[in-house]
């Protein structure tokens, strides 16, 4: 059966293809895919990965992801899935994988429920052909979704000729890709984005060069939906034009919960403005695949967009603290949610301000962090004589 979800999108009414050639409409076919790809390591960042507070980072799995606030898996502990043990039948696969169902994204979570479903009903069957079972349905599905977004997009009206013919183009060619149904020459979402980047960034109207970029960005990933991790993991890969593995379904359901180090402030952020710190001060241990789509976007264009972020951060510091108390991580870091808490109230323009008061820290570990991640003035002193633990909110006094 369709995921409820699934089938709720898949009874749109699709209209027809409105642009220049009336003659030639979108039906009811696919965009076949997104090109949703997840970062192969476990620290997004690999420069920081064996730094001494990389590492400190990496002791934080397990801690709620402050974007999703599903709890981060360390790398470490999925390190034995691989080729050689997630190649085997769907069964033993999902043995293997059960364990970290309740750490998955909730799209990952919900394949991993239709695959153990299957699996019981087809034992000799491995990861792919079980999905392959389900693939027509959840094809149908992505159709419906993708098909209804060209649409839209194709009804907004250009008064600029050259532009209008460049937008046309980019959406019959797409049309196009979709009619040959060839599994050798599939659409990809993220070529079909850098395309419309290339139109939109030249369009003289830029109000609608805007709503041409807010309405493409429906267009599905395999993070998004049910139905488009489905029909991209039974489908060939685009780059190696070769089915996607058994192996690889496995790793991909509980890849988007790997733990990676994320700047609060982007290292290249994408209004121009001054890169974020290289440092503690400036990390948080997110999910790869939040890392992936909030990719350079500022902080407080982030949160404007997933206001569930706040509550979620909060939920990450609670946890982050409760491993500093009970000395399970950040050695050596121990005044890190302080920190970490001035930094992304900041960066969030105020949007977001966290509560420390559970965190047990001397006066002079703040200070001295404060000091050497340049949040305080170097004039300002902890009493090197005060060693007693304190809560995390308090008035610093020279």
């Amino acid at each position: 059966m369709l995921n409820p979800i699934s089938v709720l999108q898949s009874k749109f009414i699709i209209p027809e293809f409105s642009a220049k050639a009336v003659s030639n409409p979108i039906k009811n076919t696919a965009l076949q895919a997104d090109t949703f790809v997840r970062s192969k390591a476990n620290i997004s960042f690999t420069s920081v990965d064996d730094t001494k507070e990389g590492r400190a980072i990496r002791e934080l799995g397990g801690v709620p992801c402050p974007y999703t606030g599903v709890p981060i898996i360390n790398g470490k502990e999925v390190s034995h899935l691989n080729k050689k043990t997630l190649s085997g039948t769907a069964q033993e696969s999902v043995a293997l994988l059960k364990p970290f169902e309740d750490r998955m994204q909730p799209v990952e979570k919900q394949v991993f429920g239709i695959i153990e479903t299957l699996s019981k009903k087809n034992p000799k069957k491995n990861l792919r052909q079980v999905l392959d079972i389900v693939r027509p349905e959840h094809l149908e599905n992505i159709k419906n979704i993708e098909t209804n977004v060209l649409n839209k997009m194709s009804e907004i009206k250009i008064n600029d000729e050259k532009d209008s013919d460049k937008v046309f183009n980019l959406l019959y060619e797409s049309k196009n890709i979709i009619d040959k149904q060839d599994a050798n020459y599939i659409f990809r979402r993220r070529r079909f984005m850098e395309k419309l980047d290339g139109i939109t960034s030249t369009m003289k109207e830029q109000d609608k060069a805007q709503q041409l970029k807010d309405l493409a960005e429906e267009l599905p990933r395999a993070h998004d939906t049910v139905s488009s991790f489905i029909v991209k993991f039974t489908q060939k890969d685009p780059n190696t034009k070769k089915e996607k593995e058994p192996w690889q379904i496995g790793q991909a359901l509980v890849q988007s919960s790997v733990g990676s180090i994320e700047h609060i402030r982007c290292r290249h952020p994408k209004d121009g403005s001054e890169p974020g710190a290289n440092n503690i001060s400036n990390y948080i241990y997110a999910s790869k695949a939040a890392n992936s789509l909030r990719g350079n976007m500022p902080l407080p264009q982030w949160i404007e967009k997933h206001p569930e972020v706040k509550d979620n951060m909060q939920k990450y510091m609670d946890g982050v603290i409760e491993k500093i108390n009970n000395k399970q991580a950040m050695k050596g870091f121990r005044a890190y949610p302080i920190v970490v808490a001035k930094t992304i109230e900041k960066e969030s323009n105020g949007m977001i301000k966290l509560d420390t008061s559970k965190l047990k820290v001397s006066k002079q570990e703040v200070n001295e962090a404060l000091i050497r991640y340049g949040l305080k003035e170097s004039s300002i002193r902890a009493s090197r004589k005060s060693q007693e633990y304190i809560p995390g909110k308090f008035s610093l006094v020279a």
